[in-house]
């Protein structure tokens, strides 16, 4: 027992010096463990806070392009009626022009003599028929636009 006392008194000095060294060590990996651990902790806090902004952001955003959407639906729809009736008022100013330029095309289409309750289209009816295909064209051309 006396030799581990002197052993023990000899190295005193040595393990005093390795329990300070080991003590500071300690507390070297205690202090960048706690900062680590307190950092997660915050980088974790401020990911939700910004996961959350970014959700409202997003629909934000969404909500204000719908009210862009809507209010684009809401200043055409006026001109796509207006281009609606005009394309169907066309649709019918041709069919009529069709049959004008039936009606006219018939006696020149058949050599038959006109039957006597029957006459041949005078200038003025063919000028009529004339200015109803253009019309008719008129209408085509603004639809178109």
């Amino acid at each position: 027992m006396a030799r581990i006392r002197e052993w023990l008194a000899r190295h005193r000095a040595g393990f005093v010096r390795t329990a300070h060294m080991l003590e500071a060590v300690t507390l070297m990996a205690l202090m960048v463990g706690g900062g680590i651990g307190a950092g997660y902790a915050l980088c974790q806090w401020q990911s939700r806070e910004i996961l959350a902004q970014q959700r409202d952001d997003h629909q934000a955003e969404i909500a204000r392009l719908q009210d862009a959407y809507t209010q684009t639906l809401k200043a055409l729809t006026p001109k796509v009626e207006a281009a609606a009736s005009a394309s169907a008022q066309a649709a019918e100013a041709s069919v009529e022009a069709i049959k004008s330029v039936k009606r006219a095309a018939r006696p020149a289409a058949v050599p038959t003599p006109t039957p006597p309750g029957q006459r041949p289209l005078t200038e003025a009816e063919r000028q009529d028929v004339n200015r109803d295909i253009e019309a008719a064209n008129r209408k085509v051309r603004e639809a178109r636009k």
